[in-house]
């Protein structure tokens, strides 16, 4: 097989797999009673049943139970021959990475008019990944529909994640404080609960978040809404005058703010992490009372309380970096630092139990001079601090390698994708891509859109989605006020 052809073929692949040889030779058929050879610890059923969803055909599986070392976790092995694929792995879950990398792998059968079934190239394949906790933030705003969420989580399986922390701004349907949320914009329980099941088939554990210090309102600052004191101002004692961060001092608060963070872990089945929010807590302990006591107390005491909550409940907590390192510190200079000196936070870090894990935002690509590399100084910093940090990028992609790079030779918690109101057309190239790659095997690339449109393509196969709307990267392909669809 000539160097063309080898580029025509990884250029399908998202993230790309460590090591992978083609060969010349027939292609495989991925037929009815196809053989598919396993050794280590695949369910055959389960192997059987993501041949059925993938191509439509039900093969003929077989066991080895010849000696020799397995990958193990979630990497694995492949060959493609003549007579079979042959795959390796200690577990389900790496056999089923293995089968996400040939369903990007496989074409249709060429020279006829409509499919008649698919084949591989054949090639050996040998993968493991970088991080362990590979994972994407995802937000659902009233604006945003569920058919939405669920097209990134079933893009973000195909691509080998395993977490993703879902984040609502004023949606969820509290039963304990119902007045807590957009009465008009409360999603479905039932078509939630589908959710967490489509989540769960595609071998990704929802992680949900619950802001317990700042972003109180329940919206983006820019709107000036808040999703609790626009309909009911009588709640204005449980938050700061602002109404940005919740009221510390006010005991009625962290009984509120526990009951929801009970209710979501337990809607979520439980899992075993829980994102308590903590960044951009700006206007913190400004009421009356707040002011009066030292505010690293407040927040510690705070912290730690829903620390032990969530232990109780064998979770660890998950809190975003920022308001524990200062504004204007030389050490953070061009990087997110968002506490008050003299709010005396940076000492925070202290007092913590280790069992918190930090997510690091990161936003860019900051570079000091002479450095090929940004220094990435707080990462460093929370992990030499023996924090699990989980490194989270946005929209820049050579960011979002760097970390990957970084998180994957400092043996770092993993990676955490944010996407925020940004999550659609060339932008899930920026996210959602650039990470997997970037913690699946960050020495690669990220692969151009045209490949991205063909796994869309498939998920929205997948989902059965039948609307123009719901179809590719984003809704409109045309901004209706640069192309009107009425004469005046």
């Amino acid at each position: 097989m000539n160097e063309r052809e080898i580029r025509i073929l990884t250029k399908r692949l998202l993230p790309l797999p460590i090591s992978i040889r083609f060969s010349d030779g027939e292609a495989f058929r991925l037929d009815d009673r196809c053989r598919v050879v396993l050794r280590g610890g695949a369910d055959p059923e389960r192997i059987a049943a993501r041949f059925r969803s993938f191509w439509g055909i039900t093969p003929n599986i077989a066991f080895d139970t010849s000696a020799g070392k397995l990958p193990d976790g979630e990497a694995y092995r492949v060959r493609i021959a003549a007579n079979g694929i042959f795959i390796d792995s200690g577990t389900q879950v790496g056999a089923e990475n293995a089968l996400k990398t040939l369903r990007q792998l496989a074409e249709a059968r060429p020279g006829v008019e409509k499919l008649a079934g698919y084949i591989l190239e054949p090639c050996e394949i040998d993968d493991a990944p970088a991080l362990s906790f590979r994972g994407v933030h995802l937000c659902i705003f009233p604006e945003t529909p569920l058919w939405d969420i669920e097209k990134k989580l079933r893009l973000a399986a195909r691509f080998k994640f395993n977490y993703a922390v879902v984040e609502f701004w004023g949606t969820f349907p509290f039963t304990s404080h119902p007045d807590f949320g957009w009465s008009e914009h409360r999603l479905d329980r039932a078509e939630l609960k589908r959710l967490l099941k489509v989540a769960a088939d595609e071998g990704i554990t929802l992680i949900p978040q619950c802001n317990v210090l700042g972003h109180a309102s329940g919206c983006r600052i820019i709107s000036g809404k808040h999703c609790v004191l626009d309909h009911h101002p009588e709640y204005e004692p449980l938050f700061e005058p602002d109404g940005w961060c919740w009221c510390l001092t006010n005991p009625a608060t962290r009984r509120i703010l526990a009951d929801m963070v009970t209710e979501l872990h337990d809607f979520f089945g439980a899992p075993p992490f829980f994102h308590l929010g903590f960044d951009e807590a700006d206007g913190i302990a400004s009421c009356r009372e707040c002011r009066k006591h030292p505010v690293r107390e407040l927040v510690i005491d705070h912290l730690r309380f829903f620390r032990e909550l969530l232990a109780s409940r064998h979770a660890r907590p998950i809190i975003w970096h920022d308001m524990l390192v200062d504004k204007g510190d030389a050490r953070w200079r061009g990087y997110t630092a968002h506490s008050l000196p003299e709010n005396g936070l940076s000492e925070l870090y202290r007092e913590l139990p280790r069992d918190v894990i930090i997510a690091d935002w990161q936003y860019g690509f900051p570079c000091g001079e002479g450095e090929t590399e940004p220094s990435w100084p707080t990462v460093r910093f929370f992990a030499e601090e023996k924090f699990d940090v989980l490194v989270s990028p946005w929209l820049n992609v050579p960011g979002t390698k760097s970390l990957g790079k970084l998180a994957a030779q400092e043996k770092l918690f993993g990676m955490l994708a944010t996407t925020w109101h940004i999550s659609h057309h060339r932008n899930l190239l920026a996210t959602i891509a650039a990470t997997a790659v970037a913690a699946w095997n960050p020495e690669a690339s990220a692969n151009g859109s045209a490949m991205l449109a063909r796994q869309i393509r498939g998920v929205c196969r997948d989902m059965g989605i039948a609307e123009y709307e719901q179809y590719g990267f984003c809704s409109q392909q045309v901004d209706p006020g640069s192309h009107p669809h009425e004469l005046k």
